[in-house]
């Protein structure tokens, strides 16, 4: 053993010196601002689990929602195509489409034609509503958590409710710049080409603040402490935005610098307080809101992974959220984990536009042959928590419990007179579009002077009842500004109120809104199948039936399917002949309709 080979010895002096630096040279890699992403790839298989011909060329990008896939194709037809392949509708817009698509959770699909016709269509491809803007819209339509629509068009932005009311508009004075975003408050941020950087809340209140030059994107964060807006600009600059809701109105937004990237990015996606950034070159980074840089990694446009090493703004977007990071491109896909593990790639040929990602894993992509085909690409589904009928929003508005009104207090506004007053006042503003930052007071008045019933807060025995015309009245306007919030309260003042014009109103106004969310209307209609239920009005019944069949037009499946489950069990009860009649009314035109078949 003393003679031991000197390569031996040599060894056996090093290695425990080696070893003894490893951990520490790990620790500070791991530990550099420009880590480097682990790689490890799972194969993805570039044959489609399905494709279909559109028989056209799509016209901007895809939109997924709803477990389907809607496509704008340029001789003027919106088509839908469930995840499975199967065509589920075809609409015609009566005319081009301008290359904007946007749908709110429970798949409604909104759609501007070159003529300026913007139009709400139903997940089976029934039109809901049209408006007039007199000029396609210029980015596309945002959705409010309550379903509301925030519409911009050249230096306008306009709101109206999911079924179509106008709500506000403003002009901001110059063209917008940069595509409106919902921000994690629920209001929609954007940038002007005057170089103006413009927060709307929900009920159109404007804060805005001068930036030194447009930005490229927005990206919007939240973190426990506050919500804000990341800025990128083309030259690589980059800088925070801040949104401080208890400071006063006009000073709510505050800048501060971030560092300047490494090169020009041209897609971002945000998620909680980090944003994830795509470069011209096609590698990825992931940044802390401060800017410090956690992870960079290789997506499959860098020249290392065979792609093109040139990606433009027009030719990819990013999708982040918690099942990791997302390049979409027209050449192909990567995905990451929030750590920075490279997690697959998928190369195709080249696509007409950038693919899109849906919550079930599929990507979607429209090749220049025309051939809409879907890959199966990430096993990992979104986790979208759902209500009964659909997914629901990641807030709320308020408007199911809004505040004491202004009005609360007041000795008179139980005075026939003031009543008047008040409805012509929210009235004339539904119907000219100006409720605007009035609304949570309009309908904190309006629950207020319909439900004494409830026995709210605000209600004493002591005051003079309202007559139920009036509260009529009232209700209709609550249907006006069609909150999807308001729902649960128009369903508790149909179970308590004894009154059968009241219960009439409340039927015809969640008919009008259109969507029952929570399943909270079904449930109260359902109670009047009881036996025991007392309540065998004729006027309630046919309200009841009719709003049934109004919920079942607006939303489609899956509301439509249990809607017309409901009504079948209406035709089997012992009703007056009035009342027959009106179900089976409904229960044709449903049936004509093709609402009576399962979504394919």
């Amino acid at each position: 053993m003393k003679n031991k080979p000197f390569r031996l010895r040599v060894l056996s002096l090093v290695l425990p010196a080696v070893f003894t630096l490893i951990p520490a040279a790990v620790s500070s890699a791991q530990s550099g601002a420009n880590a480097r992403a682990e790689i490890s790839d799972v194969p993805v298989s570039t044959v489609p689990v399905w494709e279909q011909d559109l028989q056209g060329t799509v016209s901007g990008q895809l939109f997924l929602q709803a477990e389907s896939a809607v496509a704008a194709i340029d001789h003027g037809s919106i088509k839908s195509y469930s995840m499975y392949g199967t065509l589920l509708w075809d609409f015609d817009p009566r005319g081009s489409v301008a290359p904007y698509l946007a749908r709110n959770p429970e798949g409604t699909t909104y759609v501007c034609n070159t003529a300026g016709s913007f139009m709400a269509i139903n997940r089976v491809g029934r039109e809901l509503w049209r408006t007039n803007l007199g000029t396609p819209i210029t980015h596309p339509a945002v959705i409010g958590w309550d379903g509301r629509v925030f519409i911009p068009v050249g230096s306008e932005i306009a709101c109206r409710t999911g079924s179509g009311n106008p709500l506000w508009k403003h002009d901001l004075g110059s063209s917008i710049a940069v595509a409106p975003v919902l921000d994690r408050a629920g209001g929609i941020a954007l940038a002007l080409e005057n170089g103006d950087f413009v927060r709307l809340d929900e009920f159109g209140g404007m804060e805005r603040v001068r930036l030194d030059r447009i930005p490229s994107i927005i990206v919007p964060l939240k973190s426990e402490q506050d919500n804000g807006y990341y800025l990128l600009y083309p030259n690589g600059g980059a800088e925070m935005i801040r949104m401080d809701t208890a400071a006063g109105k006009g000073s709510r937004l505050s800048r501060s610098s971030r560092p300047a990237l490494s090169a020009a990015p041209v897609a971002a996606a945000g998620y909680q307080d980090q944003v994830a950034v795509t470069f011209r070159d096609g590698r990825i980074q992931l940044l802390s809101s401060g800017g410090q840089i956690r992870w960079t990694g290789n997506s499959h446009e860098t020249a290392a992974e065979k792609g093109s090493g040139n990606v433009s703004a027009q030719t990819a977007a990013m999708v982040f959220d918690e099942r990791g990071v997302y390049l979409l491109s027209t050449r192909g896909a990567s995905a990451f984990a929030a750590g920075g593990r490279r997690r697959w790639m998928l190369h195709i040929d080249e696509t007409m536009t950038v693919p899109g990602l849906s919550n079930e894993g599929l990507i979607y992509a429209c090749g220049k042959d025309r051939i809409l085909r879907a890959y199966k690409a990430d096993n990992k589904p979104k986790d979208v928590p759902r209500s009964m009928f659909g997914p629901s929003p990641e807030g709320s508005y308020g408007l199911g419990n809004p505040p004491p009104s202004p009005w609360a207090d007041s000795t008179y506004r139980y005075e026939e007179r003031e009543i008047k007053a008040m409805y012509e006042r929210i009235d004339q503003a539904t119907q000219n579009g100006t409720v605007g930052e009035m609304e949570t007071a309009y309908v904190g008045y309006l629950m207020e002077m319909t439900a004494g019933i409830l026995n709210t807060p605000h209600y004493s025995r002591v005051r003079p009842p309202i007559q139920v015309p009036e509260r009529v009245k009232l209700i209709k306007l609550l249907a006006q500004m069609g909150s999807r919030e308001t729902v649960p309260f128009l369903t508790n003042l149909f179970y308590r109120d004894a009154e059968p014009s009241i219960k009439a109103a409340c039927c015809e106004a969640i008919g009008r809104i259109g969507v029952d969310p929570n399943g909270d209307a079904y449930r109260a209609y359902s109670v009047l199948l009881s036996p025991d239920n007392a309540n065998r009005d004729p006027m309630t019944l046919m309200a009841a039936i009719s709003s049934i069949a109004a919920l079942c037009r607006f939303s489609g499946p899956p509301l439509a399917d249990s809607g017309i489950r409901l009504l079948y069990a209406f035709s089997h009860m012992d009703y007056p002949p009035a009342v027959k009649r009106q179900v089976q009314k409904e229960l044709d035109g449903l049936r004509r309709e093709g609402l009576d078949k399962p979504l394919r």
